[in-house]
């Protein structure tokens, strides 16, 4: 996969604008990890063994596969046939991996191919990872700061100076996506979804990333929150923050600002 995207011709000039690449940054991110880390190990590898060995990419165990739970989706409505049919080439692409992953069965078939054993199995980063919304939400807690389990220190993963520049906006404000154009996506420099028109919540630290079908993740430093919601009821009505997380989020937030009032 990373000699295939080593030949490939970028779609514009680098630089000169942005487009959500929904398979190709967890093979890039993956490669760069072999690279850096000393034993060389994958990404699935290397995400079990250094930020939580509850999140898997790359499940080879059967005892953990019997646990998986399989996705399903939401009763098909006219919403979710119009999303997905209104994407523009590019976009149906870059969701689909170029038709590897199609988008179909969340539409048309009794079937859903993420929940095939040999998709579990593959390593596929930035698609397939199989865990559960504490282990997200630890690893978020964990780029903020220290946390304490069982009364054990366990050190945060990056300095409050690097995670500041990670998270540093580098999208131009009302800039479309490339590749999904109906969408004013915003990242920062290390692929995070930062505050903006589709990611407005908390504010202008917030950082994480929300997932087709429902799932979503952040965390906003200011109140050293970390949050996590998994779905395996895949809602497929938009690739905004699911209204299951805004309901929540938003309940998290009134308990917040409760606590700051007294």
């Amino acid at each position: 996969m990373i000699s295939l995207l080593i030949a490939e011709k970028p779609h514009w000039n680098p630089g000169s604008t942005h487009g959500y690449h929904g398979h190709t940054i967890g093979f890039l991110v993956g490669e760069l990890i072999r690279y850096v880390d000393p034993q060389h190990r994958s990404y699935g590898q290397f995400v079990r063994e250094e930020l939580d060995d509850q999140c898997y990419i790359g499940v080879s165990d059967d005892k953990v596969e019997a646990r998986v739970a399989p996705l399903i989706r939401k009763q098909a409505n006219n919403m979710n046939s119009d999303v997905i049919n209104s994407l523009d080439p590019l976009a149906e692409k870059t969701l689909s991996c170029s038709g590897a992953f199609p988008l179909g069965p969340y539409q048309n078939s009794s079937g859903i191919i993420y929940n095939e054993v040999q998709i579990h199995r593959a390593e596929l980063p930035a698609v397939n990872a199989i865990t559960n919304a504490r282990s997200v939400a630890r690893i978020y807690a964990r780029l903020m700061g220290d946390i304490n389990e069982n009364g054990k220190n366990i050190e945060r993963l990056v300095s409050e100076k690097t995670l500041a520049q990670a998270i540093e906006n580098i999208t131009p404000v009302g800039e479309p996506d490339r590749t999904m154009p109906t969408i004013k996506t915003a990242f920062g420099k290390s692929g995070f979804q930062v505050y903006g028109e589709i990611f407005n919540v908390f504010g202008d630290t917030v950082f994480g990333h929300n997932g087709f079908g429902g799932s979503c993740a952040l965390a906003y430093p200011p109140d050293q929150l970390a949050y996590a919601h998994v779905c395996n009821q895949l809602d497929t009505s938009g690739f905004v923050i699911d209204q299951r997380s805004i309901r929540l989020l938003g309940a998290i937030q009134y308990a917040l600002n409760q606590s700051k009032i007294c």
